[in-house]
């Protein structure tokens, strides 16, 4: 069974393509100002541990050679961590985190600034603290010097790689005062710390820079995924607001479209009854067949866009499945046997707690469905026990599907074998509303097919709420009423469509004594004061 599968959603109902995000272009402004706001970052946390090394040096180096320079070396180093705590603070004040939590537009210099005043301090320290002589004269000092210093220029390259100056402002100073005073001490051991003091500072610095450049990669990297997820964001709230759109179109669009087709479809009939005979009445038989045909597309699409919006809700009650099985034979039976098909049924005295319109609306669906694309043989329509669920399943002999089609049957506007949108064959949207209908129900769907044999539907109904079975329905082939055509009725037709009203008098003028048609209750009011009075 072929059930009403599409091939591709018309651009009418709303956006089909899926989102394709565009290439984003990250600016270079708010990479620094990222970077800048690392630098900032790294530098506050590292305060303390800079000031607990100045102290420890000069201490260390009291300790060794006594000299008053030391102090010197101490006052000029702090005054320079003083500066740089004060430009940390009044860059907090300047730029404070709840306002630029991941970057800052600008300040660098008060960064760089005063840590290039640290740096030359500490490039000062083997001038006012190794004692002269040369390097023969205390090695151990000079052997301290120059490990203290390597190591703390290796330890802060974190800090400071964020940004490329600090790099060097940092570095160089440092380095270049070690090396001078190795330099200037002379002698093999002299130029020897020299150049390892030369080597090193450059080494530390190019692998400064490597780190600056990946950091530099790395927030860019971010930058784009964050303005990539924020597209998509984007894009996906259009969507859902496009959806949201498209409901609310079909929703209000309901009683403006369902009523002028309905007037169509009583006056089409109309039309074909009044012509039997008449030479016209195959004019008249095709336009009846054109317009059930729009009646019936545009109840599907006004159908998924009613359940979509929320308007429709399952009210849970006492179902006899005997009962839904057998207005499934009054609706389907004659077309059925006009088709030389058999359509029959294989129920059970099972009542469970569902919603009688939407099961018999699924089940309907798939019933039309099987009835649409079997040839020969017929449908069958089950009831079974499956553990905790009920499942209904509607079976037929029809030309079945290839295992290809089957995941996509569900989908909206899926149609196999139909290529040129045959309207004969529907939209495409009859399995997307069982879909739908099955999930209000709390109820799965599911289906098997083998091309060339048949297909098999079904529709799994918990069984909770289990209430004891009604009496047997009544027969539904017996008359709906013993005295029918004793008395021509009198009626009276509300609408406030006056072409529907007009569709329905005409319809209803041959049966009936008399038919007033009214479009407001006041209307209503006057026409049973007035007139149907006996």
């Amino acid at each position: 069974m072929l059930a009403d599968p599409p091939v591709t959603a018309p651009g009418a109902l709303g956006p089909s393509a899926a989102v394709q995000p565009q290439p984003v272009a990250v600016p270079e402004e708010a990479v620094r100002g990222r970077l800048l706001r690392q630098l900032f970052v790294m530098g506050r946390r590292t305060q303390f541990a800079a000031f607990v090394a100045a102290v420890f040096t000069w201490v260390m180096f009291w300790a060794l050679t006594r000299s008053p320079m030391v102090f010197v070396w101490a006052a000029a180093v702090h005054a320079a961590q003083a500066l740089r705590w004060w430009h940390m603070r009044r860059n907090e004040q300047l730029y404070p985190a709840d306002r630029f939590p991941t970057e800052q537009p600008r300040g660098a210099w008060r960064y760089v600034f005063p840590l290039a005043a640290a740096a030359v301090a500490w490039g000062l320290a083997p001038w006012l603290m190794l004692p002269a002589g040369g390097p023969g004269a205390q090695p151990g000092a000079q052997a301290l010097m120059a490990v203290m210093i390597f190591g703390m220029l290796a330890a802060s390259l974190p800090g400071v790689a964020p940004w490329r100056s600090a790099v060097g402002a940092w570095l160089f100073p440092v380095g270049l005062g070690l090396a001078s005073r190795f330099a200037w001490d002379g002698g093999v051991l002299g130029w020897a710390l020299a150049a390892a003091a030369v080597m090193f500072t450059v080494v530390t610095a190019r692998f400064g820079f490597t780190q600056h450049a990946l950091l530099r990669q790395g927030l860019h990297a971010q930058l784009e995924r964050e303005a990539l997820s924020e597209q998509l964001m984007r894009q996906s709230l259009d969507l859902e607001r496009l959806h949201r759109e498209r409901s609310r179109f079909f929703a209000s669009a309901s009683h403006d479209l369902r009523q002028p087709i309905h007037a169509l479809a009583l006056f089409s009939r109309s039309l074909q009854r009044d012509l039997q005979g008449h030479p016209s009445l195959p004019v008249a038989d095709r336009v009846v067949e054109a317009t059930d045909a729009v009646s019936g597309l545009l109840n599907a699409m006004l159908d998924i866009s009613k359940i979509e919006a929320g308007a429709v809700q399952p009210v849970f009650a006492p179902v006899a499945i005997e009962q839904v099985f057998l207005r499934l034979a009054q609706i389907h039976g004659e077309r059925a046997e006009a088709a030389g098909l058999a359509l029959r049924f294989h129920p059970l005295p099972e009542v469970v707690a569902t919603d009688a319109d939407l099961v018999f609306r699924v089940l309907s669906n798939l019933v039309d469905n099987a009835l649409k694309y079997t040839q020969r043989g017929g449908v069958l329509v089950s009831a079974r026990v499956r553990g905790d669920r009920l499942r209904l399943a509607v079976w037929d002999t029809g030309r079945g599907v290839r295992a290809e089609h089957l995941p996509l049957l569900f989908d909206e506007f899926y149609q196999v074998d139909n290529a040129h949108r045959d309207i004969s064959n529907g939209l495409g949207i009859g399995l997307s509303i069982v879909k739908r209908l099955a999930a209000l129900l709390q109820a799965q769907v599911g289906l098997r097919s083998v091309p060339g044999r048949g297909s098999v539907f079904w529709l799994d109904l918990p069984r909770h709420a289990v209430v004891p079975p009604s009496a047997a329905p009544a027969d539904a082939q017996a008359p709906a009423s013993a005295a029918a055509g004793a008395v021509r009725p009198r009626v009276l037709v509300l609408d406030d469509e006056r072409a529907v009203g007009e569709a329905m008098r005409i319809w209803l003028a041959p049966h009936c004594e008399r038919v007033d048609v009214a479009q407001t209750v006041a209307q209503a009011s006057e026409a049973l004061a007035a007139r149907w009075t006996c």
